[in-house]
């Protein structure tokens, strides 16, 4: 397993702002007044997400669901890790709030559409019920080369869930205590310390116990050690995370205000080993009290094997519109007791066609395309059957009609997502344009659209 990941997990904040519920233990946030703190962070996150693709970084955004009201959910690195075996790790939180950033839908869409193994959840969760915390790779810094679990010991991160989850993993852990600048145990490790391929950021003053700070040292030997003071830790430098791009160019990211902290030399150091991408978001740190390490997750998780095509065809004969529509009831009826004929309306006359069959003719997912103006087509009834899901079969459906709108002079296309299947519209350019209807008192959709140009 390499130290870096080439693939990062952001949640784009639509509820940021002061949480009073982390705020005894993080020295770190600031409440302001009179502040549209809501509107600059999520400035800020769309910033950040711009340069890491403009820097070939990968990302994989989601949006935060506004009804959970979570204020800390651009901070998804504290309730998920994914690891390179396919194991998923859900970590127990010590502020009840954000407990509820926690979402399994977005495992479904990395498994089901996206393609990515998961083969089993870790679920810590239980532990918050014994007040025993572990807030991800917050709480966790993991140097995966000699897997090893860095944690300094505080009100959010406590050593029997760590004990849990590095045996689970196959990991030693390594805990000491940290204090800030009030003397106040430092809430996370991601703030102490940062753990890269071949160096090792770290506030070693605030290790107050010579022992514990001998054996961290001890344990870093193969690094290049790059110490930081009490007053550069205050100012994020040691939230720093190495990730490599698509290309696979090492990169160091660090927020504008742990830059501007740093000497010269710590600059030419960090830059021997990686280029050095700063963001600004003054915003999320000073009212979150996190910076960009605690924005992202990292992605180790591998791709399923097992490759297969599929192509994109018209339906034509009767044989070719039992197997569509029956597939299109399977998938968008059946499971809510609904009767054959409900699959269809009075548009299927008129309506453009598209089915996705495989090289030995079994169909793989099918979709509607109609339109409802000069300038508006929609899509409708997309289903993908399970055997197919997360290979890719929706995004050729989809790419498909898009074609098709657009060779039809249309300038855009419509169409309403049920909840679970927003974060893949999203992936494929969609955007929400309102909460629309409920259908069988539990599906919730929204509408969406996207523009499309030749």
């Amino acid at each position: 397993m390499s130290q870096a990941s080439d693939k990062l997990l952001l949640i784009r904040p639509s509820n940021f702002g002061f949480n009073p519920e982390t705020a005894a233990s993080n020295s770190f946030q600031n409440n302001p007044s009179n502040v549209p703190v809501r509107e600059l962070a999520i400035a800020e996150f769309n910033a950040v997400v711009s340069l890491l693709e403009k820097e070939s970084v990968k990302t994989i955004v989601f949006d935060d669901l506004p009804k959970d009201k979570t204020p800390d959910a651009v901070f998804p690195n504290n309730w998920v890790s994914f690891h390179n075996d396919g194991k998923v790790v859900l970590y127990p939180m010590e502020a009840p709030n954000r407990r509820r950033e926690k979402r399994k839908d977005i495992f479904d869409v990395l498994k089901n559409e996206q393609g990515y193994e998961i083969n089993e959840i870790v679920d810590l969760s239980a532990f918050e019920n014994s007040a025993q915390y572990l807030e991800g790779t917050g709480s966790i810094v993991f140097d995966h080369l000699n897997k090893i679990a860095y944690v300094a010991i505080s009100s959010r991160s406590h050593l029997i869930p760590l004990k849990k989850i590095t045996e689970q993993l196959g990991y030693r852990y390594l805990p000491f205590y940290a204090t800030d600048y009030s003397e106040k145990p430092v809430y996370h490790t991601n703030v102490v310390m940062s753990v890269g391929t071949y160096f090792a950021v770290i506030n070693t003053s605030s290790i107050q116990n010579l022992a514990e700070r001998n054996k961290l040292l001890d344990s870093l030997d193969s690094r290049h050690i790059i110490e930081i003071t009490n007053e550069q830790m205050a100012c994020f430098a040691g939230n720093m995370l190495e990730v490599t791009n698509t290309k696979g160019d090492p990169y160091i990211l660090l927020s504008s205000t742990a830059i501007k902290s740093l000497t010269s030399k710590q600059v030419r150091v960090l830059e021997s080993y990686a280029s050095l991408l700063p963001f600004s978001i003054p915003t999320i740190e000073k009212v979150g009290g996190g910076s960009i390490r605690c924005m992202v997750a990292e992605m180790f998780l591998p791709k399923r094997a097992g490759k297969f095509s599929v192509r994109i065809v018209e339906p034509k004969s009767n044989t070719d519109f039992e197997k569509y529509f029956g597939l299109r009831w399977a998938v968008l009826r059946k499971p809510w007791s609904q009767p054959e004929g409900t699959e269809k309306d009075g548009q299927e006359e008129t309506a453009v066609h598209r089915m996705a069959l495989t090289d030995d003719g079994k169909i793989a997912g099918v979709a509607r395309l109609q339109y409802n103006s000069a300038d508006e087509a929609q899509i409708r009834f997309m289903a993908v059957a399970d055997d197919f899901q997360g290979k890719g079969v929706g995004k050729k459906l989809i790419s498909a009609l898009e074609e098709v709108a657009l060779k039809a002079g249309r300038k855009r296309v419509f169409l309403q997502a049920r909840e679970n299947a927003v974060p893949f519209y999203k992936i494929m350019g969609y955007s929400i344009v309102e909460k629309t209807f409920l259908i069988y008192g539990e599906i919730q959709h929204f509408s969406m659209q996207k523009s499309i140009k030749p």
